[in-house]
């Protein structure tokens, strides 16, 4: 009779409890300023976030064709993986010596072509009519809200960034009224993150993109009737993109004497050169555009 008691205490102690808890954090809850982004296992911003962020690469790819165009390959009709496998065949044949006769392929052979066929065939469509505009759309913020997720886990990868910038900036594409707030908004963020990483030089060929975006908005934003943006605030933005040009020089040189370029394949040093030489080319455009405007304002 004594355990009752004391579990009847218990019980209203825990209960008490529970309830003072739901009066006393409530106001915590609906505290704007305590809002912080969720970030579980602290993936987001991580060097795991950035493996994460290049491998979500095929996925958006996928929604994106599919919303834009209503189909995510222009294959060949393939009847089954049968096919590639004569198809293979063939190519040994046309490759092997005239008095040599191919033999069958493989089984690693038939197992490459089996994923391909199977990859290609995740993502055909089997619906003889095309896509309706509504599935377009929502295909359009599948990808979206996967390129946001993206960029939230390595906000400097080049292409996730410059690709929801696309996303926020086209209103044929994004599904979002948000456009050139959100758009400079998120250019500036992306600065500032790319400018603290220190011990990798493609980050600030992000930065220096996020640039050449905002100065493309301000330029866009002149034949406003009421302009937001002045020629100063244009050659501020200006200085902006050459120091991250001047930094990707810098820790690109560090790079070579540590030869850390080494650790790199060709296909990706090949697309740094292209977009340096891209982003310096839209840096000389905007200069002149400056000066024109300087000189002869809208």
């Amino acid at each position: 009779m004594s355990r009752l008691p004391s579990l009847v205490i218990s019980t209203a102690l825990i209960g008490a409890g529970g309830l003072a808890w739901a009066f006393a954090g409530r106001p915590l809850v609906t505290n704007p300023e305590l809002n912080t982004p969720v970030n579980p296992l602290g993936i987001k911003c991580s060097p795991y976030g950035e493996v994460f962020a290049m491998a979500m690469q095929g996925p958006i790819d996928t929604y994106f064709d599919v919303g834009i165009s209503g189909s995510a390959y222009q294959q060949e009709a393939d009847k089954d993986g049968g096919e590639h496998e004569h198809e293979h065949e063939q190519a040994l044949a046309a490759t092997a010596p005239a008095d040599t006769k191919p033999g069958p392929a493989t089984l690693k052979q038939r197992l490459g072509n089996l994923l391909g066929y199977l990859d290609k065939a995740s993502v055909d469509r089997t619906n003889p009519r095309p896509a309706s505009e509504a599935l377009k759309r929502y295909l359009r913020r599948q990808a979206e809200d996967k390129l946001r997720f993206a960029y939230q886990l390595d906000p400097a990868h080049y292409g996730n960034y410059n690709s929801l910038h696309f996303f926020l900036t086209e209103p044929a594409v994004g599904t979002r009224p948000e456009l050139t707030p959100t758009a400079a908004k998120l250019a500036k963020d992306t600065i500032q993150y790319c400018l603290r990483q220190d011990h990798d030089p493609r980050p600030a060929l992000t930065a220096a993109a996020a640039a050449t975006n905002i100065l493309h908005l301000m330029f866009s934003d002149q034949h406003n009737a009421t302009p937001r943006y002045n020629t100063p605030q244009m050659r501020q933005c200006l200085a902006i993109l050459d120091h991250c040009l001047a930094r990707y020089t810098r820790i690109s040189h560090e790079w070579d004497l540590s030869k850390n370029w080494e650790l790199l394949s060709s296909q990706r040093i090949t697309e740094c050169e292209m977009r340096l030489q891209f982003i310096g080319k839209i840096r000389d455009a905007a200069e002149k555009t400056i000066i024109r405007l300087e000189a002869h304002p809208l």
